[in-house]
């Protein structure tokens, strides 16, 4: 019997800490996040990069779909070894991590970019790409 009270209150705090995980992920792409990491997307990233699927032929990968993507995994597109070789999963925080300090994030990267310091920026720009 005291077994059972202690599933069901675990199960219950599953529940809650599954809930507040979600939420925590909707609050952080909220739709004023996707919109302003759009237009910072396309101050600072379209030059190199597409987000629109099929698009080749840009000096950056094209990044529709990131989101669940391994790095360095996109066929047809020539990465660093570097890239190969980190084989994160891109999703929100590994894409802010990378947008803030590309060069720190994956040492040896192809990409020139600076990064964007700005927390807030960066947080806007990993939302939008996660819905594209």
């Amino acid at each position: 019997m005291h077994n059972n009270k202690i599933r069901q209150c675990l199960a219950g705090l599953a529940v809650f800490a599954l809930f507040q995980v979600s939420q925590a992920q909707a609050a952080a792409c909220a739709p004023a996040s996707v919109e302003t990491g759009s237009k910072l997307f396309a101050r600072d990233c379209s030059v190199c990069h597409a987000v629109k699927e099929g698009v080749t032929g840009m000096m950056g990968v094209n990044l529709h779909g990131v989101a669940g993507r391994t790095s360095g995994t996109l066929p047809g597109f020539s990465y660093s070894q570097a890239m190969k070789d980190k084989a994160v999963a891109w999703k929100a925080e590994t894409l802010q991590a990378f947008i803030t300090q590309p060069q720190a994030y994956v040492p040896g990267t192809y990409m020139p970019y600076m990064g964007m310091p700005s927390a807030d920026e960066s947080a806007a720009v990993a939302c939008f790409l996660t819905q594209q």
